[in-house]
């Protein structure tokens, strides 16, 4: 006779279901199956049937288990069973998401929090990287975070070649829920499992047999079996000559019985652990000298499987019939051995000290684990192991003490867990600690610690006066105290509370912990960018040197990424947001990843490196799409929205701005983008009407943001006659003098102003500044050659008709036709040769067309290549001295040449053969490309 039957009885229509989904699969139209049916049905079975049909059929499978007392377990035994594979993932299918896998697999360090969405996004870029199934069995015993993840999945397998299978019971009703909610929005399907009818319970019992039953065996398996096949089969491994017994926990232990005592010893501590159990734990608790030869012998006996028990119900068998103390006495023996062997599973022991009976032990131990899961980010675990462990009654005042203040060092945490909510959730939790805290009589302190939490709580949502409330409550002043109030009266945005804000963060820099340190560092960062940028990067430089020395990997990247945008402003260089950006890719750090591509793509922007621009808009675009970040994903809607707006292409820049206003992009974007698509129409008077339209959307105080319309909006006024000097003066004179955009402009508009007041040297000198500031950028270096020309021309200063025909090389190159028209017109009215369009303008190479390189930049630089002389090269061209001087320092700083040699070293062989050559570390070292 043997234990299971060899063929799956009475189960065709579930298996062509799931057959079908396999194939749908195959062809890319992946989705969901659940399993739902009552212990002993037969849905562990099934999945077998099914794993084994798909890996047959080629698939990777991937199997994990949820358990009520280890969080997130069956998504972790489901990445680990794909790492432990030959061809496991690597970086080049995973990218940035590899490390976020890592930090789910046994031993990862905390320290890099993974947001929800984040850790679900990398799941399923490991489950599509080749075609799939995934098991997850138990699902009802999953915790709230799996749940979050799986449904974040159901909602994305449609195009993938992955079947999902889960296995759950009917209750508790969470797991359920989520399935049926999947089957409403039509991305999963449920197979409810039933019991075996009289005549399958018969084939079942004849497979197994080897023989028909006999009338009153078979009499005797559809009366009490009531069509559960492990019950029939649990029966049938009875001793058939002695009757059927009556229970299924008697048929079980009958074969218990029949193995030595060893071995029995040996089940009874397995089944304190539930239906899967540590063996080395087990086999220290049982004293058991040679464990592997025990379980392979009650493998023999067809109770266990592995490392699990065949079914829960032979555990519960086991333990069963058990007397509360001695069970109670194994669960105390099996909790103490687990703490000494694997000390970091404490969920585990905390269920064994509750089973033991002792509750202080318990609570200590998800206390805990409670921090273990919020330092790695699974706050929406924390607060579960904490608020279990509140649940547990328990007369120590020192343990619930411990408990609260773990809870409320959590709350802020949770806050992020549901963001919608706008911390409505832990605003309840908080309540309830605080009502616990009243009946306990605590200690002010404990409660002025719970309304820190909160008003924290109040500062991740924004909630800045009820934040400021809750601590004008608490009475209390520290480092903690002080950063957090800091941070509530930065959110005001209001002026007369900046100073304040600085004072109170300053404080809490000088006294608090490391991580402290670095919140206040980052509120004295925000408080000074907008008004002296070079004390903000000392700020952040301070920042990073604390995350660094102290090992606080998120602060530091945040400290990067602030690094790099804080130098944006100051150079307009890109090395520290590189920086900052492989930083974040080798820590799996998305968001921050997300981040530094938008500001690298608004920053090609500006340099009018427009291929640059979208790819890394696209990049930080589409992952933001993907994690349902929808104010990132407007800014990379903005950067397309730009580039177009830059070519002068209002069909493309509308289509933009209309999709913007789908994301919710700001009013000031939007107008921002459609005054720059006016001025490449030429069409200055709609523009300044737009940029009237910003200045209205603007609406918090300039010293606090950054604005990026103020410096052309300048230009144009100036230009136009429509603005003086003490327009200039005041925007000169403010915070955003200190950023080299705005500097641009402002060189610009004052060369304008001194040229039109016949101060000629000092509207050269303006311009020289504005030339030299500009190299290397775009619309603030062409615009202002395209504005400033013509007012040259008018009053007798600078070089109007070198600076049109740069200004017109360049628009007609991107294909901006009425500026480039507008420039050629003016050239053609000041008498000069009119410019016709060279067959070479298109044969620049295009190396160095990538690199911004002109038709005229071109010619200076053959020449250089041969070794004339500036004087030599201005004689051929017809240039003046000084205008190919500032033509060579263009190449230099866009081809990253060190020196003039260098220049020629990188050049010739792009001269000589650019055709066959490719863009190489020579010259494209200064434009980095996204991973």
């Amino acid at each position: 006779m043997q234990f299971t039957s060899p063929v799956l009885v009475g189960r065709s229509e579930e298996t062509s279901a799931l057959w079908a989904a396999v194939s749908r699969a195959e062809n890319r139209h992946g989705g969901a199956m659940f399993l739902v049916g009552e212990p002993g049905i037969g849905k562990s079975r099934l999945a077998s049937e099914l794993v084994a049909h798909a890996s047959r059929r080629g698939f990777r499978v991937l199997k994990g288990r949820a358990s009520r007392a280890v969080p997130l377990r069956a998504l972790c035994e489901a990445v680990l069973s794909a790492f432990r594979k030959a061809d496991a993932p690597n970086e080049q299918q995973l990218g940035a998401y590899l490390p976020v896998l890592l930090r789910m697999t046994p031993g990862a360090p905390d320290g890099m929090p993974d947001p929800a969405v984040v850790r679900a996004e990398a799941v399923l870029r490991l489950l599509t990287a080749e075609k799939t199934v995934v098991v997850l069995e138990d699902l009802h015993d999953a915790d709230g975070e799996t749940l979050a993840v799986v449904d974040y999945l159901l909602d994305n397998l449609a195009d993938e070649p992955v079947l999902l299978l889960a296995t759950l019971r009917p209750h508790p009703e969470a797991a359920q829920r989520l399935a049926n909610e999947a089957v409403a929005r039509r991305v999963a399907n449920i197979l409810r499992l039933n019991g075996l009818n009289d005549a399958e319970v018969a084939e079942l019992a004849r497979y197994r047999l080897g023989e028909p039953a006999p009338a009153d065996v078979l009499a005797k398996l559809t009366k009490i079996a009531d069509g559960v096949p492990f019950v029939v089969e649990e029966l049938l491994n009875g001793d058939l000559q002695a009757g059927v017994p009556p229970t299924v926990a008697a048929a079980t232990l009958q074969r218990v019985d029949a193995l030595e005592p060893e071995c029995v010893a040996l089940l009874e501590a397995a089944a304190v652990f539930g239906p899967a159990f540590p063996l080395d734990v087990v086999a220290a608790v049982a004293g058991a000298q040679d464990a592997t030869k025990l379980l392979l012998d009650a493998e023999k006996a067809q109770l266990v499987h592995g490392h699990r028990f065949r079914h829960a119900l032979t555990a519960d068998a086991i333990t069963g019939r058990m007397t509360p103390t001695a069970r109670a006495e194994l669960a105390r023996k099996a909790a103490q051995t687990a703490e000494s062997l694997r000390p970091n599973e404490l969920e585990l022991i905390a269920e064994l000290w509750e089973q033991g009976g002792d509750l202080s032990r318990a609570v200590g131990c998800l206390v805990r684990a409670g921090k273990h899961a919020a330092a790695a980010g699974r706050f929406g675990t924390a607060v579960e192991l904490l608020e279990r462990g509140q649940s547990l009654h328990n007369d120590d005042p020192d343990l619930a003490a411990d408990l609260l203040d773990a809870l409320a060092a959590v709350l802020p945490l949770a806050a992020v867990v549901v963001p919608a909510d706008n911390g409505a959730r832990a605003f309840a939790l908080g309540e309830r600690l605080q009502q616990t805290l009243t009946a306990m009589h605590a200690k002010p302190e404990r409660r002025n610690a719970v309304r820190l939490a909160q008003a924290r709580v109040a500062a991740v949502s924004g909630q800045w006066e009820r934040g400021l409330d809750l601590l004008a409550a608490a009475k209390e002043t520290c480092a903690a105290v002080d950063v957090v109030k800091a941070t509530l009266l930065l959110g005001l945005n209001q002026l007369d509370l900046l100073p304040k804000a600085r004072e109170l963060a300053e404080r809490a820099a000088a006294t608090g912990t490391p991580e402290i340190v670095c919140e206040a560092l980052e509120v004295l960062t925000r408080c000074t960018r907008g008004q002296d940028l070079a004390e903000a990067r000392q700020h952040i430089q301070r920042w990073l040197q604390v995350a660094e020395q102290h090992g606080l990997a998120a602060w530091r990247l945040r400290a990067l990424l602030e690094l790099g945008i804080t130098d944006k402003y100051l150079t307009g260089g890109v090395d520290a947001l590189l920086a900052a950006r492989q930083a974040a890719l080798d820590s799996g750090a998305i968001v921050i990843l997300i981040a530094a591509d938008l500001h690298l793509g608004a920053t090609y922007l500006v340099y009018g490196e427009y291929e640059l621009a979208a790819k890394y808009g696209a990049s930080a675009g589409d992952a933001a799409g993907k994690l349902g970040l929808h104010a990132l994903q407007a800014l990379a809607v903005a950067i397309e929205a730009g580039i177009a707006s830059l070519h002068g292409d209002r069909k493309a820049t509308d289509k933009a701005l209309a999709l913007l206003r789908e994301h919710g992009g700001s009013e000031e974007i939007w107008s921002y983008t459609s005054a720059i698509c006016e001025l490449m129409e030429e069409r200055y008077e709609r523009a300044l009407a737009e940029f009237e339209e910003v200045e209205k959307a603007v609406r918090e105080p300039r010293i606090l943001r950054g604005t990026f319309y103020q410096g052309p909006r300048l230009l144009v006024r100036v230009a136009h006659g429509l603005a003086g000097w003490s327009e200039h003066e005041r925007l000169a004179e403010s915070h955003l003098s200190q950023v080299r955009l705005h500097r641009t402009y402002f060189a610009w508009s004052r060369a304008i102003l001194l040229g039109r007041d016949g101060r000629r040297t000092e509207a050269d000198a303006a311009a020289q500044e504005a030339l030299e500031l500009s190299t290397g950028l775009g619309l603030p270096r062409y615009l202002g050659l395209r504005l400033a020309g013509p007012c040259a021309l008018a009053d007798g200063w600078g070089e109007p008709l070198e600076w049109l025909r740069e200004a017109e090389e360049h628009f007609h190159s991107n294909d901006v036709h009425a500026v480039a028209a507008a420039c050629r017109a003016v050239l053609r009215e000041a008498g000069a040769p009119q410019q016709r369009r060279r067959r070479d303008h298109d044969t620049v190479p295009a190396e160095l067309r990538k690199a911004g390189v002109t038709v005229r930049e071109f010619e200076v630089l053959k020449l250089v290549v041969e070794r004339f002389g500036n004087a030599e090269i201005a004689e051929r061209l017809f240039l003046s001295p000084r205008t190919v001087e500032r033509h060579v320092a263009s190449l230099r700083a866009r081809t990253g040449a060190t020196s003039r040699a260098d220049l020629i070293k990188q050049a010739r062989p792009l001269i000589e053969g650019w055709s066959r050559m490719s863009v190489g570390p020579r010259i494209g070292r200064l434009l980095p490309k996204p991973e």
